[in-house]
């Protein structure tokens, strides 16, 4: 049995080498063989959609880089379920701050979707002037040329243009765990992109009017918590793939605390569980924290101890992705040795809970990830009091 455990280590250790070193190469070439695809050479007029709810970490950087397009012709609306909140008088200052720019505010109170996002979405997707719409969440900061490279992916056969978000100026360890669980997550994104391979990904998306009617308008995405993958596929039955940007996007991460980032990794399992069936159960290959015990269970056979092989492993997966990330430019700080490790706890304590429910927590409202709300935010608000709202 010792035996038969060593060599199956082994070939777990092997396999999951093989996958990360892949991933790096190809996250490192992604840029390079993304421009090459990107081959559309107009820049059609395109209406930025920003829905907001709460003042989040580096909002006002945020929402102003959406004001700065280095692009001919577009507009902006701004979205709120509520008729006044301080993240609407802040959007209203910034939107005064740049009055060349066309902007329009809509109240969204619409409750018929699933997603409290997809709801405050309706509104300013009926009255948007132009037949490309790029809807934003209010923590992703644009480069100037964001908007034109969007455009530029948007071929033909492109139905949809998401791109891969970074995580930027974490300003707690809670916070850079967080980071560290984006950016692993990225490395896997800028792959998947290589290969020519794209998901819907909603902090960020480009798609065209005329297509989203085809499939039905957004009722096709009305009955999903991941409104960013029913489009995606909405699409795809149309003939029309997803595809990553060859720019990548910020993502304000700012102070976190640990409730708050276990309950959105553990919305996100959920969601990746009901709707990625066959790559979730796979997602332990990706794991540091396992290919380092399937290096201790194959010590033996390299006459090792498997404390050193463990160490050894885990040591030298932090020290490639460290220099995969000094490459890309992403940020690096003293807490990342502590926030790799607690990164690894997290991710694999969400991807096991999310075998055992089907409830997620979003907007301090409570939904069965396959029916959709079960009780009001007043519910959840009184019963999870003291607790951090999960956004």
């Amino acid at each position: 049995m010792t035996g038969f455990l060593a060599y199956c280590g082994a070939a777990w250790w092997c396999l999951a080498i093989a996958f990360f070193c892949a991933t790096i190469a190809a996250g490192l070439a992604q840029p390079f063989v993304q421009r090459r695809r990107a081959a559309r050479d107009d820049q059609p007029p395109v209406s930025i959609i920003l829905p907001v709810k709460l003042i989040n970490p580096g909002f006002e950087a945020a929402q102003t880089s959406a004001f700065k397009q280095d692009y001919p012709s577009y507009e902006v609306l701004v979205s709120a379920a509520e008729a006044q909140s301080a993240a609407l008088k802040e959007m209203r200052e910034i939107a005064a701050a740049h009055p060349k720019i066309p902007c329009r505010f809509f109240h969204s109170d619409g409750k018929e979707a699933v997603s409290p996002k997809l709801d405050n979405l309706m509104a300013p997707l009926l009255a948007a002037r132009h037949g490309f719409v790029l809807t934003k969440d209010s923590n992703i900061t644009f480069a100037r040329s964001t908007l034109a490279a969007f455009a530029q992916n948007l071929a033909p056969d492109v139905g949809l243009v998401v791109a891969v978000p970074v995580a930027v100026r974490a300003e707690n360890l809670a916070g850079k765990i967080e980071a560290y669980l984006l950016n692993g997550h990225a490395r896997l994104l800028l792959a998947a992109s290589f290969l020519g391979i794209g998901y819907g990904v909603g902090k960020t998306m480009l798609f065209r009017q005329s297509d989203l009617a085809r499939i039905g308008g957004i009722s096709v995405m009305r009955h999903s918590l991941a409104e960013d993958t029913a489009l995606s596929r909405a699409l795809l039955g149309q003939g029309l793939k997803t595809m990553f940007a060859h720019q990548t996007v910020a993502q304000e991460i700012g102070p976190r605390r640990f409730v708050e980032i276990y309950l959105r990794q553990l919305r996100w399992s959920i969601i990746r569980r009901q709707n990625e069936r066959f790559t979730f159960p796979l997602e332990p290959v990706a794991s540091p924290f396992m290919a380092s015990i399937a290096a201790a269970l194959a010590a033996p056979l390299a006459a090792c101890p498997a404390g050193q092989a463990f160490a050894l492993t885990l040591f030298l997966w932090f020290c490639a992705e460290t220099g995969f990330a000094f490459c890309k430019g992403w940020e690096i700080s003293l807490w990342s040795p502590l926030a790799f490790l607690g990164r690894e706890v997290l991710a694999l304590t969400s991807w096991f809970h999310a075998f055992t429910t089907h409830e997620v927590v979003w907007a301090q409202v409570r939904f069965d990830a396959r029916l959709g709300p079960r009780s009001s935010s007043g519910d959840l608000a009184a019963e999870s009091s003291g607790k951090e709202k999960a956004v």
